[in-house]
């Protein structure tokens, strides 16, 4: 029984070594590890203390292809592990998912609604308001350690003009620009959305469910695997624009989180659903996106309708003497209050690209 338990223990402790986020392995994501997957795969993936190949796999782990093949793709099929060509050298690279993110997409981004998803949206749920607790208890350690770690997305604007000193830009061009460039496209159920649907907790902000989107090879892996459905080109416009009319906030994910790569992923984030507006608004992790813009409200042309108070998946808006306030250290630029202000009183002005981290609140 110890070694069995050892034997899950090192499987928790390999996939969190495997992602940015520290956290403790408890209970709770021991219990998520084994709904996942089963004892020979647990004592199979601490084998990965990096992204490797076939060949690096098979001499580290000593078994034969065969076996190892076969793990590989079971693990594949359960969102454990990826398998994607290496862009450079065209190699196939196996990695082992994180806890967060990772393992709470993977796992979800089917759309599945068997009692094991609904028993892994409560474990991921608990997990999200541990991982808190743990924050809250260590508060300035954890805060400080977190301004080290880059940022893994970057915020895409929904409005479509941005004012400037000299000229007027289309962000919704970087969208369309993104998506023109990859001729393999995936869409996939979001998987915050559907953690809440199973949960008995539907979104509020839009009934869209199918709108994340994944790009060239890492879309390739997800139709593989049945994780997502290939679109075209123009489907995936379509589904933008919904997501912009619904006040979604398009949220870009780089390759290696570097921004100087392309995108391998788009996600369209509501504030009651997306898990790092949540895990942010529970006191887990701070808000830290790169992004280019910041809204300004034009005073004299608000009526304080508090539209924008509604719609700002931050809390960045107040009313001060029935105008609309922005708190420039929340605002990730994100665009949803300019782009639903009924009167056109809020635009975004181009800051160039920043790193924006805003703190948990420290609870009381």
């Amino acid at each position: 029984m110890i070694m069995e338990e050892k034997i899950w223990q090192e499987a928790a402790q390999a996939s969190i070594n495997a992602g940015a986020i520290p956290m403790p392995v408890t209970g709770t994501l021991l219990e998520l590890m084994r709904t996942i997957m089963d004892k020979r795969e647990a004592q199979f993936i601490p084998v990965f203390t990096k992204p490797m190949n076939l060949q690096e796999l098979k001499e580290k782990s000593g078994l034969r292809e065969e076996e190892l093949n076969r793990l590989l793709e079971s693990l594949m099929h359960k969102g454990v592990v990826t398998g994607i060509p290496s862009k450079t050298t065209g190699t196939v690279v196996h990695r082992l998912m994180p806890p967060i993110p990772g393992l709470f997409e993977f796992t979800l981004m089917r759309g599945e609604t068997g009692e094991k998803e609904k028993k892994l949206a409560g474990l991921f749920e608990q997990l999200f308001h541990e991982v808190a607790d743990l924050v809250q208890s260590a508060y300035d350690p954890v805060v400080d350690f977190l301004k080290s770690v880059p940022p893994m997305t970057r915020v895409i604007p929904v409005e479509q003009e941005i004012q400037q000193e000299h000229d007027d830009v289309l962000p919704y061009e970087d969208v369309k620009k993104i998506i023109g460039r990859f001729d393999t496209i995936a869409v996939s159920t979001c998987y915050c959305r559907h953690e809440k649907d199973l949960l008995g907790r539907p979104c509020t902000v839009t009934d869209e469910r199918k709108n994340c989107f994944l790009f060239g090879q890492t879309a390739a892996f997800a139709i593989q695997y049945r994780f997502g459905t290939q679109i075209s080109k123009d489907d995936a416009l379509k589904i933008i624009e919904k997501a912009r009319e619904d006040g979604l906030v398009h949220k870009a994910f780089h390759v290696k989180q570097d921004i100087h790569n392309e995108e391998f992923a788009i996600c369209n984030c509501c504030k009651c659903c997306c898990g790092t507006f949540h895990i942010y608004h529970l006191g887990g992790s701070p808000m830290q996106t790169y992004a280019s813009y910041l809204a300004r409200v034009e005073a004299d042309e608000c009526t304080g309708c508090e539209a924008c108070l509604e719609m700002c998946p931050m809390g960045a808006i107040s009313l001060v003497e029935d105008v609309a306030f922005i708190d420039k250290d929340k605002c990730i630029g994100c665009g949803v209050c300019s782009a639903h202000c009924p009167v056109s009183a809020i635009q975004l002005e181009r800051t160039g690209m920043r790193n924006v981290f805003v703190p948990p609140a420290r609870r009381q």
